[in-house]
């Protein structure tokens, strides 16, 4: 074929068209991820406080909190965190201290370059633009990725590792030494969240068996040091399991009191009348877990989770009542389950569904509400390129059974449809829920700590409940507490030796002039053992007076700060 200029002009208008649209989406992604992180969402949860304080201390000292170095996993308040969220923060707190949005950008920024990353993966794996470009906007307005990228969710990072190592194993094929990239990045990966320990090493596996043969194209030199990097992080990973990852899992598995459920089952069977032996199969200890597991697993698929009651719980800026889709997603999700029969050559369609289908595994493993849209996130960006890869099979079957004009009608009425939808979640999330689920993010826990930092000398005692959540890495935070004293606490925090799981299960506990314990009235009415009393207000006397009064959101009050001298009179009237 010979040199033809208006058809080179063409592609180049097609290319300049394509990055303008690139563009305006991650422009917009990033306006709903970066905007407001000092306000929205609502409260600072003690993950992020805790996220952010190791990454000071870190920076500080080569050391977390508990002054393990460089660890592999953060034992915060022993629950053992993920650590890669903690190293990422490094930069922006070194420039912007121990603050909300230095916390909070990190993440956001990881938030909007998976939107960038989902284009080039899935230009790569369907040669499509319209299903590149339509799988990063679904991205970028999803109110689970924006909710997630928001605050300091160590959840959402997967959303960026796990497509980025797939895109460099693409390229690898092409240049062998993106491979090594890629499992370097798939390796960090199950260093981002509990969820992908699990999940990264079958979506390998399903990236293996789909692309077996352009692997097998790849020399066995190569292919043999990719692997052995991986096989690494998987060793690393368990590793971790043995050095206290494996307690945060167990303490969360369904797998936890199978023995008392299923004896608690056969008695509720027996008293109905139910065959002792039928009880005894139909109840059987290995049969629990398994109905556990599928009742959550089905869960994450369900109508209600997808669109109409969403997330159980506020906590992670989630918004519970609201579909972590959108209504209008729907009949894609049905578009692409026709277009995955209609496809001639189905393997990429088969990996990203296998993508989706893995993520939930992590989450029916373990016990709670619930609905959790943090423990499930990992199911994206695959759940955006199949609403994408509907999208498109929509439009053919307009395109190919109706006219043009009923067409650009149809699309016309559904986008201002989708509009609404659209600004209904941002109403929800930007104007609604702060006030709503203050309570649930923990708003007013970092206020009261930076009023004690600012206005309570070092001399005085101050006594905080056990009633806000984990108020030791509140003061820490608030105070930018030297890390090395804030080590030297820790070591005596022995909640471990006695058989403790969390750190604020002990029953008192200190830091410098900080005291963290249960609040009893009858130790202020005569010899006060502090000069404050920081506790809810369900905790003091009605008619308490009160030093400092840190309101919610919704105006009520959340946290007193109570003089003991105070309280002494009030007590003794």
């Amino acid at each position: 074929m010979g040199y033809c200029p208006q058809t080179m002009q063409t592609i180049g208008l097609l290319k300049n068209k394509y990055l303008i649209i690139l563009v305006f989406i991650v422009l917009l992604g990033g306006i709903l991820r970066l905007l407001g992180l000092n306000k929205y969402p609502v409260g600072f949860t003690p993950d992020e406080a805790s996220f952010g304080y190791d990454a000071y201390s870190l920076l500080k000292t080569g050391k977390d909190q508990w002054g393990h170095s460089w660890p592999i996993i953060l034992e915060s308040f022993g629950d053992y965190k993920a650590p890669i969220l903690s190293y990422l923060m490094i930069p922006a707190v070194a420039v912007g201290g121990l603050d909300k949005v230095p916390i909070r950008v990190p993440n956001a920024v990881v938030g909007v370059l998976a939107i960038l990353v989902t284009y080039f993966v899935v230009r790569r794996l369907f040669r499509s633009e319209a299903t590149a470009l339509a799988s990063s906007f679904f991205l970028a307005i999803s109110p689970w990725h924006i909710m997630m990228s928001r605050g300091a969710f160590e959840a959402n990072l997967t959303t960026l590792f796990l497509p980025l190592g797939i895109l460099l194993l693409l390229k690898g094929f092409e240049k062998n030494k993106y491979l090594y990239l890629g499992a370097l990045v798939l390796g960090l990966n199950m260093f981002t969240y509990h969820a992908a320990k699990l999940v990264t090493p079958i979506v390998a596996f399903l990236f293996t068996v789909i692309f077996w043969k352009d692997i097998v194209t790849v020399s066995k030199k190569h292919l043999l040091s990719v692997g052995t990097i991986f096989l690494l992080f998987i060793g690393l990973t368990a590793y971790t399991f043995t050095i206290g990852a494996g307690a945060r899992v167990s303490d969360v598995s369904i797998f936890k009191g199978i023995t008392d459920a299923s004896a608690e089952y056969k008695v509720n069977a027996y008293s109905m009348g139910v065959n002792p032996f039928l009880a005894r199969i139909i109840y059987s200890k290995f049969e629990i877990p398994v109905v556990r597991f599928l009742d959550n697993y089905v869960s994450y698929f369900s109508p209600q989770y997808l669109f109409t009651k969403g997330p159980s719980e506020a906590t992670y800026g989630m918004i519970p009542g609201r579909g972590v889709l959108y209504w209008f997603e729907l009949p894609f999700l049905l578009g692409f389950l026709a277009s995955l029969f209609k496809a001639k050559d189905k393997k990429i369609h088969l990996f990203i569904l296998g993508w989706v289908l893995a993520s939930p595994i992590p989450a029916a493993l373990t016990t709670g509400a619930g609905y959790a849209g943090n423990r499930s996130e990992i199911m994206l960006p695959a759940l955006q390129i199949i609403i994408a890869i509907g999208f498109y099979q929509v439009y053919l079957y307009l395109k190919n059974n109706f006219t043009r004009g009923v067409v650009k009608t149809s699309l016309f009425f559904y986008s201002i449809f989708s509009l609404i939808l659209f600004g209904g979640f941002l109403a929800d999330y930007f104007l609604i829920s702060p006030a709503r689920n203050a309570g649930a993010m923990l708003s007013g826990d970092l206020e009261v700590a930076n009023f004690l930092i600012k206005n309570v000398p070092a001399s005085s005692t101050v006594v905080v409940s056990k009633s806000l959540s984990e108020p030791q890495i509140y003061i820490a935070f608030a105070g930018s507490w030297n890390p090395a004293e804030y080590q030297t606490a820790t070591k005596t925090w022995n909640y471990k030796k006695l058989g403790l799981g969390w750190v604020d299960q002990l029953p008192s506990y200190k830091l410098g002039n900080y005291t963290f314990k249960g609040i009893n009235m009858d130790d202020y009415k005569s010899v006060s053992e502090a000069d404050y009393v920081v506790g809810k207000p369900g905790e003091f006397p009605n008619d308490v007076t009160v030093y400092k009064v840190i309101n919610l959101p919704n105006g009520k009050p959340g946290i007193y700060v109570v003089r003991s001298s105070d309280l002494m009179k009030q007590l003794n009237k």
